[in-house]
């Protein structure tokens, strides 16, 4: 049985939710130029500024964003309270809770006022005709941009440069210190480019006063990995910004790693360097020491440096990217060393997923098609490609079933094998008993695509494209083995007319599809699916053409004999063995934007504009932006 014993709103857009006991401890994300006018942290990150001769006033923000922890005391389940709200400068990148303790990671860039991340130049500067003397006027530009910089840059404390924490109390705002003396909580590389910090925070949140264990590293915004014992950041070598006089950077991905097997305390370990860029966490692996990686070279396309030279043209011939698997090992100092290397990994293609597997690792790449690769491990100083398989479509996740058994999702082929068909998603079984000749067992296309009886134009009546978020959002993907079920959303909306009453509005798919995954006989099938459309397209729902939120089914839980699915609006139980429906609730507490105006219901359901109501547009708006409901 569910049912609904009790809601209250939390501030912020929600990004995760962990638990220990009767406690919440929920992560959300706050915009600062979205803080009420009444709010105590205004007073902190924001300055009204005048500047220039005409009084110019503008508005400087310390940071832009916010990430908070709100703990939540769930003993009465029928009456949650909020028992401590934590303020963090900067962005959301992660979080785990072990033992009542949250080790955070977020990412804060320097933003101070009068900082210029560019060169300064005059309005005449582009009607200089010569070229020498436009270049010279660059050079003094950028000196004196240099100069300002730094005079600003040699007025700041550390203080200023690391994120702040603050405490939301009964007696108002508390600071609490993230930095030292000493700068012990500090690490960058030795030729780092990085203009902020990634932040790794961890809190005691759940005792009687909030205590926090702080590391601080240079870097740009970074894919996270976390094994038991180590933590790893990959952040580019380079920053973001480009420019066609330094196209000549090194493409290169800086590695860092923490010591975390103590759940109170991170210790930074050292730093590395790998070649190319790196995707995301499954790209990024620890094992028994070895730090492996997979990575892409050249994935951005700088064909002008190209090292071969077309002999009739004279031009760069650019023959695309290249991939990488790098093992690296700390040397007991500060640095991870490099001890083994794949290179030269499918020319011309890029990764689209990565899983490592013990001693073993699956690379897919593609650029027309499929390959998988298989990878020997056992050896961290001489890795090797133990065999690979082409196959139409791609997978963009891969998720291991036994040692033997691997369960992908991706996107399917285009119709002559090809390419892809993004409007078909396509889950994959793969048979890797012999490593040097892995084979596909079975696929299944997943797709509502179909076109009305009386329609001509699919485009225009039919349901011609789909999606699922499993396909780039790994907890979407859930896999049940006791079951032998696989459950993943998929979603598709197009907007219908009625010829009749004139009016149209938006129709929506939102379904969780459940797959029979027969890992002994390698073989997929449907077994069935769970539909949360009906909370889309009742009246009251299906012409809002723009919704705050997701309509697809986000997460979705095996327990016992059912299959538990959440979605914005609704949550549903349902019993596996038939697919019989148990229990649909619709969740409270979502309503349309506030800057979006479509209307409100009149007392009778009818729709009235707000002159007719005797409200303005602005007074008929009262929703919150900033609030969520958990």
């Amino acid at each position: 049985e569910v049912e609904l014993t009790s809601e209250m709103t939390i501030e912020g857009m929600p990004m995760q939710m962990m638990m220990d006991g009767d406690r919440l401890v929920i992560a959300s994300m706050i915009y600062a130029w979205n803080l009420p006018e009444d709010h105590p942290m205004r007073e902190l990150l924001i300055e009204e500024v005048t500047w220039g001769e005409d009084d110019y006033v503008y508005t400087y923000y310390r940071v832009q964003n916010l990430v908070k922890y709100t703990v939540v005391d769930i003993t009465d389940r029928s009456d949650p309270s909020v028992e401590r709200e934590i303020y963090i400068e900067g962005n959301y990148h992660t979080a785990r809770m072990v033992d009542g303790t949250v080790r955070s990671v977020t990412h804060n860039y320097a933003n101070f006022d009068g900082l210029r991340f560019w060169v300064s130049l005059p309005s005449d500067y582009w009607e200089i005709e010569d070229e020498d003397n436009r270049k010279a006027a660059w050079q003094v530009h950028l000196g004196e941009t240099i100069r300002a910089n730094t005079e600003i840059i040699e007025a700041l404390t550390l203080d200023d440069f690391a994120p702040h924490i603050y405490e939301m109390t009964q007696a108002g705002l508390v600071t609490h210190p993230t930095t030292s003396e000493d700068c012990s909580e500090f690490a960058a590389s030795t030729d780092s480019v990085a203009r902020g910090f990634t932040s790794i925070m961890t809190f005691e949140l759940l005792g009687e006063d909030v205590e926090i264990e702080l590391d601080h590293i240079a870097s740009s915004w970074a894919n996270v990995y976390a094994s038991q014992n180590v933590l790893l950041l990959a952040e580019p070598a380079n920053d973001w910004w480009w420019f066609w006089r330094n196209s000549g950077w090194e493409d290169a991905t800086n590695i860092h790693a923490f010591d975390i097997s103590s759940s109170t305390t991170t210790t930074y370990m050292g730093s590395g360097r790998v070649s190319g860029t790196v995707q995301d966490q499954f790209s990024m692996s620890e094992y028994d020491g070895a730090i492996r990686i997979a990575s892409t070279s050249d994935m951005w396309g700088r064909w002008w440096m190209a090292e071969e030279v077309d002999p009739d043209t004279g031009e760069p011939v650019f023959t695309g990217p290249t991939n990488d698997v790098t093992i690296l090992e700390f040397d007991g100092v500060d640095t991870l060393d490099e001890i083994g290397h794949i290179g030269g990994i499918a020319p011309g293609e890029r990764i689209w997923s990565v899983r490592f597997m013990g001693e073993r690792g699956y690379l897919v790449t593609f650029r027309n098609m499929d390959p998988l690769w298989v990878l020997d491990l056992s050896d961290p100083t001489n890795p090797t490609i133990l065999g690979e398989l082409e196959i139409p479509g791609v997978s963009t996740y891969i998720h291991p079933v036994n040692e033997n058994t691997l369960l992908t999702i991706g996107i399917g082929p285009g119709p002559d094998g090809l390419g892809l068909d993004w409007s078909v998603t396509q889950i994959s079984l793969f048979d890797v008993s012999d490593p040097a000749n892995p084979r596909l067992a079975d696929t299944l296309s997943l797709t509502p695509g179909y076109a009305d009886g009386d329609c001509e134009e699919v485009r225009e009546c039919g349901w011609s494209w789909s999606w699922s978020e499993a396909t780039y959002e790994h907890k979407a993907f859930t896999y049940w083995a006791p079951e032998n079920l696989l459950a993943v959303p998929l979603s598709t909306h197009r907007y219908s007319y009625d010829q009749e009453t004139g009016r149209g509005g938006y129709e929506y798919v939102s379904t969780l599809q459940l797959i029979n995954v027969d890992a002994e006989n390698l073989s997929l099938s449907m077994h069935g699916d769970v539909n949360h459309s009906a909370f889309y397209n009742d009246e009251g729902h299906s012409n809002n053409w723009w919704y705050g939120f997701s309509t697809s089914i986000r997460r979705s839980i095996f327990m016992g004999d059912y299959v538990y699915a959440f979605s914005a609006l609704g949550v549903t139980v349902t019993r596996t063995e038939d697919l019989a429906g148990m229990v649909e609730l619709e969740i409270p507490g979502h309503e349309q934007p506030d800057w979006y105006y479509d209307g409100e219901e009149a007392d009778d359901g009818e729709k009235v504009d707000p002159e007719d109501s005797g409200e303005t547009e602005e007074e008929s708006s009262t929703g919150d932006d900033e609030a969520s409901d958990a």
